[in-house]
């Protein structure tokens, strides 16, 4: 099928509500449709950009609430196929005509970069606005509904009070002009992508697209440029440089060549000589666990909202005390699973809860469970690979204690379902330390309202010698950095985590390289930085108001969780 687009030209010398001429498109049906004589809206998308996807109950929901509007998606995309548009605007349910663009002349016409940017033109052929849908990716975060009130302006014969704003997604896949050079995707990018990118940027993951083989890759390069030097991917959140296992970091160097890759029109080199992608286990990487523990049912997500938090109660039905070595985490479904994160409920608290909720599990704000933990076994999150503990060390699992597995949501635009595993593998020699956690908090602060870089302190003085592996900072949606450092007894200062920004989807138990030492008069200390400003676009309230602490995403909390071992526990067993 081919694209019957007429170009449009704007009419130059007019700095603002450009006319649109008369123009003829041709959808995934075949049909071909001309410029209504109405109130029409454009919104560029494309089948694999995870932002586009997002909107996309949004925009039924506009659709259908504006009944004499026109509604038009349009794929300017070189590379997908008319198929695999159509398949797209199938399973997603698109309510209305999806544009072919092929040759980018829409796109060109109208400036259009990136997907999903938005145009609404008038009955007199006017683009009366261009830009974001909305603020917010997570709709009930969004507090400027640009593209709603434009369209409102617009029917009601008024001005459209804010006519343009800067979109944000993924860029236009154009034509590229590859310029074979030094930097090809045999030669570098292929490396580094399979090294850094495609545990997760592979058919069936979390990941939005793939990235294992040239043709998937070279459509992606530019915006692989614009992320990596972002510092955006890979997803890698504490400036400690060394300090962790798993540790999802570009050198300058990589990022470097793939910049140039980029620059150069993504050339394949010698793609006979191309690094294959790696393979990965289909089964369980660290062998058959001792135990298998699943969710006790499908759990359903829908296509739209805030990213779900939804906590289910697992029973290993232990009749005596265990230690558990390692932990490998299996999502039932990768494309929708975020991170999952343990805790062991000793008390029976988390059964009251389940019993309570109607549904499978019980919800959680992504806080925590609910209740005081006696501890936990560690959390997963895309990419990160099962680490046993070091020998003669183990999590302490009691008898008849249950672990609550809370698994973090990201919607993707479809309706989905997942059912979560994880498989513990038991400590079989004898235990000369048992890891255990104590938890940093500050439960008596108050943010108050309109300030942008608030400050909160949490500590813990160490009284005996210990060393900690692993830590897990915690804030919600007004944080914006959080570092937790340790002031030795000789003065010196360490840093145990920083992360600079802040992003409440992205939390994640962090195991270090090598136990680090928390000697007896240690000061560990949390820091966190909170912006309670109208300006945070994740501000769940605006006007702000006073936000002290508590459980809800609506509270905050300024807490790091540190996992440890104590050196008297190993000197006792070498006695």
């Amino acid at each position: 099928m081919r694209i019957l687009l007429l170009a449009i030209l704007l009419l130059s010398g007019l700095p603002q509500d450009p006319q649109v001429p008369d123009l003829t498109l041709e959808d995934t049906t075949g049909r071909r449709h001309a410029l209504p004589s109405k109130t029409s809206v454009y919104v560029f998308l494309g089948t694999e950009c995870p932002m586009a996807n997002r909107y996309l109950p949004r925009l039924a929901d506009l659709h259908k609430k504006f009944v004499d509007v026109a509604f038009f998606g349009v794929n300017s995309s070189a590379f997908e196929s008319v198929e695999a548009i159509a398949k797209h605007a199938k399973d997603m349910a698109v309510p209305f005509p999806v544009l072919l663009d092929r040759d980018q002349k829409l796109a060109d016409a109208l400036k259009a970069r990136l997907t999903p940017t938005a145009f609404v033109v008038d009955a007199r052929r006017r683009v009366r606005y261009r830009g974001l849908i909305d603020d917010n990716k997570a709709e009930e975060l969004a507090k400027k509904r640009h593209l709603r009130d434009a369209i409102e302006a617009v029917l009601a014969g008024k001005d459209v009070e804010v006519p343009e704003t800067e979109p944000v997604g993924c860029t236009i896949q154009r034509p590229l002009d590859a310029k074979e050079g030094p930097v090809t995707y045999a030669s570098h990018a292929a490396k580094i992508l399979n090294e850094h990118c495609v545990a997760c940027h592979r058919p069936g993951q979390v990941a939005p697209f793939s990235l294992t083989n040239y043709a998937d890759a070279r459509r992606w390069a530019r915006d692989a440029k614009r992320y990596v030097l972002a510092g955006a991917m890979p997803p890698w959140k504490p400036a400690n440089d060394g300090q962790f296992r798993g540790e999802r970091r570009l050198s300058k160097e990589e990022i470097d060549a793939l910049s140039a890759w980029a620059d150069a029109g993504a050339p394949p080199g010698d793609l006979a000589a191309a690094p294959p992608p790696p393979k990965f286990p289909e089964g369980w990487m660290l062998g058959d666990p001792d135990l298998v523990l699943e969710a006790p049912g499908d759990w359903d997500v829908d296509p739209e909202g805030a990213d779900e938090y939804r906590c289910f109660v697992l029973d290993p039905k232990l009749t005596e005390d265990r230690y558990v070595r390692a932990v490998e985490f299996r999502p039932g479904n990768a494309r929708i699973v975020h991170h999952v994160m343990t805790y062991i409920d000793a008390k029976g608290d988390a059964v009251k809860f389940d019993e309570s909720d109607p549904k499978l599990g019980y919800s959680s704000s992504g806080t925590g469970p609910g209740f005081m933990p006696l501890g936990d076994l560690g959390g997963w999150g895309p990419g990160m690979q099962p680490t046993p503990l070091e020998d003669g060390t183990g999590y302490f699992l009691p008898k008849g204690a249950r672990i609550v597995m809370e698994v973090h949501y990201h919607r993707n635009g479809r309706k989905e379902k997942d059912r979560t595993k994880i498989g513990l593998h038991f400590a079989k020699g004898a235990i000369r330390q048992r890891v255990r956690s104590h938890v940093v908090l500050n439960m008596s602060f108050l943010i108050p309202a309109g300030a942008k870089r608030h400050r909160i302190t949490a500590s813990w003085k160490v009284n005996e010698d210990l060393h900690a592996v692993a830590v897990i900072p915690h804030m919600h949606l007004l944080g914006k950095e959080i570092e937790v450092t340790a002031t030795l007894p000789d003065g010196s200062k360490k840093s145990m985590v920083h992360i600079r920004e802040w992003d409440f989807n992205w939390q994640e138990s962090y195991l270090f390289r090598k136990p680090f030492a928390l000697p007896a008069g240690t000061l560990v200390r949390v820091t966190g930085w909170f912006d309670n400003s109208p300006g945070n676009p994740n501000n769940p309230r605006v006007p702000p108001r006073n936000v002290g602490f508590g459980e809800q995403t609506t509270d905050e909390m300024c807490v790091a969780y540190i996992a440890y071992v104590r050196d008297r526990d190993n000197a006792a067993s070498d006695k």
